[in-house]
């Protein structure tokens, strides 16, 4: 069975699984095995996400087979159906035809507030090209244009650099910060309608979204 053809079965049962954001070339898509082990080969290998002494910018390990493990694990515990209650979807970020990076978009209290926060992390190769910005302006074209949200939220370690100048470049205003249980200090940032139309990505394609949106109707 090849990749299309699984995903198309996927989709059936999960209907996020149908989305698909395409700008420039640039393909997010909720990843079947074939990316997911393509991915944990990534989180797997020592250095392949962040530098010996970055592990902080992270939640959770790499550079082991206990990484690949628990990497697997999680991404198959989200094969559920979205609920209207709240809903965690991951993309694979699809590059030249691999797999280099996870994004994720979620709302865990959708039906009032409407807000939602997005996570990404791109191989270490691909890093400094540009294509956690375009991910994360995809990822806002989907959640502002087609889902009706009326907020973005995201966080990042105060010493990540570059993942707050991703934010500050797509319009979000930092709220504050909040010191987690192992001492990492996270800095929040928030992202409006009306910001995010002045920085807003041209030419994102996005399909599958009427199965989704039924998914999440009560």
């Amino acid at each position: 069975m090849d990749d299309e053809m699984l995903r198309a079965d996927l989709a059936a049962v999960y209907p996020q699984f149908g989305l698909r954001l395409a700008h420039a070339g640039l393909v997010l898509v909720p990843p079947t095995d074939v990316e997911l082990f393509e991915l944990a080969a990534i989180v797997g290998e020592p250095g392949g996400v962040v530098d010996d002494g970055e592990e902080h910018f992270l939640t959770w390990p790499t550079g082991d087979a206990d990484a690949v493990d628990r990497f697997l694990r999680f991404h198959w515990s989200l094969r559920v159906r979205p609920s209207p209650a709240g809903w965690l979807v991951p993309f694979a970020v699809v590059s030249g035809g691999r797999a280099v990076g996870v994004v994720g978009l979620g709302a865990p209290q959708w039906p009032g507030e409407r807000v939602v926060d997005t996570r990404a992390w791109i191989a270490r190769t691909d890093q400094g090209h540009g294509l956690g910005r375009r991910c994360r302006a995809m990822l806002l074209e989907l959640a502002f244009a087609h889902l009706g949200v009326r907020r973005a939220v995201t966080a990042a370690a105060r010493e990540n650099a570059a993942s707050r100048a991703v934010s500050k470049r797509l319009g979000y205003r930092e709220t504050g910060e909040i010191r987690g249980f192992d001492g990492v200090v996270e800095v929040h940032a928030s992202l409006t309608p009306a910001a995010w139309r002045r920085r807003r990505l041209p030419d994102v394609d996005v399909d599958g979204v009427d199965a989704f949106l039924a998914a999440l109707e009560p």
